[in-house]
C-alpha cells in the first residue's frame, strides 16, 4: 500500500487550502490522504482546545475533503499532544506532509509559526507549503521548477521528488543551477580573460547539470526537462521562476536540535511566489 499524504489541519482556511492541495495529489499519486491534527487542551497553552471542539474541528475538515475529493481515501486522526510532535512522527512514514501558510502574499512569504518550522526542520520527510489565494491551484501544465545542488547526494534528492511531481501531472520541469564566477575574476576581470572565458565556465556548468540529470532522464523518459543554467545568486534566480510555477522544489538541510533549514530554503519561503517542496537532503 502507499505511504500516505499527511496534512496538518486546524480548522483554517489556510489548511483547507493545504488540504486541497494534497487531496489532488493523493489522486494522482494514487496515495491514501491522511489529516492530522494535534491539540493542547486549554489550561496548557493559547491555542488549547477542548475535546469535543477539537473533535468538530477535525470533522469539519474531513466532511469539506469528502465533499470536494469524493473519490479518494481519506482519514482523520487526532490526538492530544502538540500538533508539531505529531506531524513529524507520522511523517517518518509518509509520502509527504502538506501544511498551509498563516498569511498569504509574496511580500510576506510564509507565515508559519513554530508548528511549521519543527516540522520543516525535522520532518524526515518532505514537506509541502500551500500559500493563500490563487497560487495553490495554478494549472498542472505551468512547469516545476527544482533548485539542483552541485551535491551528488543532494541532488538526487530533490530530482526524485521534482522528476515524480512532474510525471504524474504530465507537466515540463525545469532543472534549475545558478553559478558564480571565480573570485579572482570579481576581483580583476582582465584576469578571467587570461585563465578561461565566461563561456567555457558555463558551458562546465551545463555539462554537470546534463549528467546529473542522466540517471533521472532514463528512469522518467516521458518528462520533458529544459536546463536553465544562469550566473547569479541562486535565491533571485529561483524566485524569479518560481513566479509563474505550480511548484518550486529545492532541498532542505538541518541541524539537529536547530530549526535551520539551511539558506536557499529559508529564503525561498520569504520570497517564492509558488507552492514550494522542501525536501530533505542531510
Amino acid at each position: 500500500m502507499p505511504q500516505p499524504i499527511i496534512v496538518g489541519v486546524d480548522g483554517t482556511s489556510d489548511s483547507l487550502l493545504a488540504a486541497d492541495w494534497a487531496a489532488r495529489e493523493a489522486r494522482r499519486q494514487e496515495a491514501p490522504l491522511l489529516l492530522l491534527f494535534g491539540y493542547e487542551k486549554f489550561g496548557f497553552g493559547e491555542d488549547g482546545y477542548e475535546d469535543e471542539e477539537a473533535r468538530n474541528v477535525l470533522d469539519a475538515s474531513l466532511a469539506w475533503v469528502r465533499e470536494h475529493h469524493g473519490d479518494i481515501e481519506v482519514t482523520a486522526e487526532l490526538a492530544v499532544r502538540p500538533e508539531s510532535e505529531l506531524l513529524v512522527e507520522r511523517g517518518s512514514d509518509a509520502q509527504m506532509i502538506v501544511l498551509g501558510s498563516r498569511r498569504p502574499g509574496p511580500v510576506t512569504g510564509f507565515i508559519l509559526g513554530s508548528v511549521g518550522l519543527r516540522v520543516l526542520s525535522q520532518a524526515a520527510c518532505p514537506v509541502v507549503l500551500i500559500r493563500g489565494g490563487t497560487v495553490s491551484q495554478r494549472p498542472e501544465h505551468r512547469e516545476i521548477v527544482v533548485g539542483v545542488p552541485e551535491d551528488e547526494k543532494e541532488a538526487d534528492a530533490v530530482l526524485e521528488f521534482a522528476f515524480r511531481a512532474a510525471a504524474t501531472r504530465g507537466a515540463p520541469l525545469r532543472a534549475a543551477r545558478a553559478w558564480h564566477l571565480p573570485p579572482i575574476a570579481t576581483r580583476h576581470p582582465a584576469a578571467l580573460a587570461l585563465s578561461e572565458t565566461r563561456g567555457s565556465l558555463e558551458a562546465a556548468q551545463q555539462s554537470g547539470l546534463l549528467e546529473r540529470l542522466g540517471p533521472w532522464r532514463r528512469t522518467y523518459p516521458e518528462v520533458t526537462v529544459v536546463e536553465h543554467v544562469e550566473l547569479g545568486p541562486i535565491v533571485e534566480m529561483l524566485v524569479s521562476l518560481a513566479a509563474s510555477a505550480q511548484l518550486l522544489v529545492v532541498g532542505r538541510r538541518s541541524r539537529l536540535g536547530t530549526r535551520y533549514v539551511g539558506h536557499v530554503a529559508h529564503a525561498a519561503l520569504h520570497f517564492a511566489d509558488a507552492p514550494i517542496a522542501l525536501v530533505p537532503t542531510r
